[in-house]
């Protein structure tokens, strides 16, 4: 018996370790927040994942924004309500060569920083293009949720080249997070089925 419990213990614990390793979360802006642009378009995907010790890494990636926004328009910036990091390196080969921070920014003064990405030479992240970024120096802050924490301005819409900003429209749960709900009632069932076993 005593063999059991210990087996039991040791498969909860790893399933623990694993949920707790890494946090990672999927965000779909396209819902308008301020400024002339269409109400609801989906238009850009965001992946953060925390890797532990205050390093974040962030993926933003741009749908066809020629078709929704118009043939000038690009993403300028992404503004931030939370902690501002204190490094970023952007990776090679993305759609633009260095994303920058800069403080506040945002239509309602309600965000803390930014991260910019236009620089010279028309560097700048237009449609069906996508950037990837690291961050340090967030300690123990938690990813942002979904209740206006993070912004996209989308500049040069339409012919008379205007702007406009969105927030994440709904979080898009992560694959590994189906695996762990599903792990977790697994081995509840299993519990709560063995225990009806003993006590017949």
């Amino acid at each position: 018996m005593t063999l059991r419990k210990f087996t039991t213990s040791m498969i909860i614990t790893g399933f623990l370790l694993c949920g707790g390793a890494v946090q990672a979360a999927s965000y779909q802006f396209g819902q308008l927040l301020a400024g002339n642009g269409p109400t609801n378009p989906y238009f850009a995907d965001l992946e953060i994942t925390d890797n532990g010790s205050g390093n974040w890494t962030f993926t933003l990636t741009a749908l066809d924004l020629n078709t929704i926004f118009g043939s000038s328009s690009f993403i300028g910036s992404m503004a931030v309500d939370g902690v501002k990091p204190t490094s970023i390196s952007t990776v090679a080969g993305g759609g633009v060569t260095a994303v920058n921070l800069q403080n506040g920014g945002g239509p309602t003064g309600i965000f803390d920083f930014r991260y910019d990405m236009i620089n010279p030479k028309n560097d700048k992240l237009t449609g069906l293009e996508s950037v990837t970024w690291h961050v340090g120096g967030l300690g123990s802050a938690t990813l942002p949720g979904f209740n206006g924490e993070l912004a996209l301005h989308v500049q040069g819409i339409g012919s008379n080249g205007d702007s406009a900003w969105y927030v994440a429209t709904s979080p898009v749960p992560e694959p590994e997070t189906y695996a762990m709900l599903l792990a977790g009632l697994a081995l509840i069932g299993f519990m709560t089925r063995r225990k009806k076993r003993l006590a017949a």
